[in-house]
């Protein structure tokens, strides 16, 4: 079978299975719709360990220093409204910078997951409370099933032993 033939089915087959866990059994704990971003980050940071390593740190990075905004944005007294608007946008242009910046250090080095990260984050309502223990799971949960459907698709293009 041919690469893209393998991995189409692997990744068909792991989503339906997946689907049926998180949807009939794990939501609302683990995010189905978080999986599927970090499963997209893993193959989008180039698969393999080195990609579900990156996938993973880099959305962590995003996803803690998207709750560190939030948290500070209390403090502050922002709000989404008059000057607390003022400050939340302040705070979030920050958190954009920041998330470039992280790039700089290897393992941090996937942009899009540190954004897919912080998307993941407040696409959960922002939590400050244990859900955003749960937003971290969710976020290995997806790299993981990438990796387990990359390989199974590897393993279906091998040949055999003559």
């Amino acid at each position: 079978m041919n690469a893209l033939n393998a991995i189409s089915l692997s990744v068909g087959l792991w989503v339906g299975i997946w689907c049926f866990a998180t949807l009939g059994y794990l939501e609302p704990m683990v995010m189905t719709w978080i999986t599927f971003l970090t499963w997209a980050s893993f193959y989008a940071a180039g698969g393999g360990k080195a990609g579900l390593v990156k996938a993973i740190a880099s959305a962590f990075a995003g996803t803690l220093i998207s709750a560190a905004i939030v948290w500070l944005n209390g403090q502050l007294g922002g709000g989404v409204q008059g000057v607390g608007l003022v400050i939340f946008s302040l705070l979030l242009a920050v958190l954009g910078w920041a998330l470039c910046q992280l790039s700089k250090v290897d393992l941090f080095s996937f942009i899009p997951g540190a954004f897919i990260g912080a998307a993941s984050f407040f696409g959960a309502g922002a939590p400050l409370d244990g859900k955003l223990g749960w937003v971290l799971v969710s976020i290995v949960c997806g790299a993981v099933m990438g990796l387990i459907s990359e390989r199974v698709g590897q393993a279906m293009t091998a040949k055999a032993p003559a």
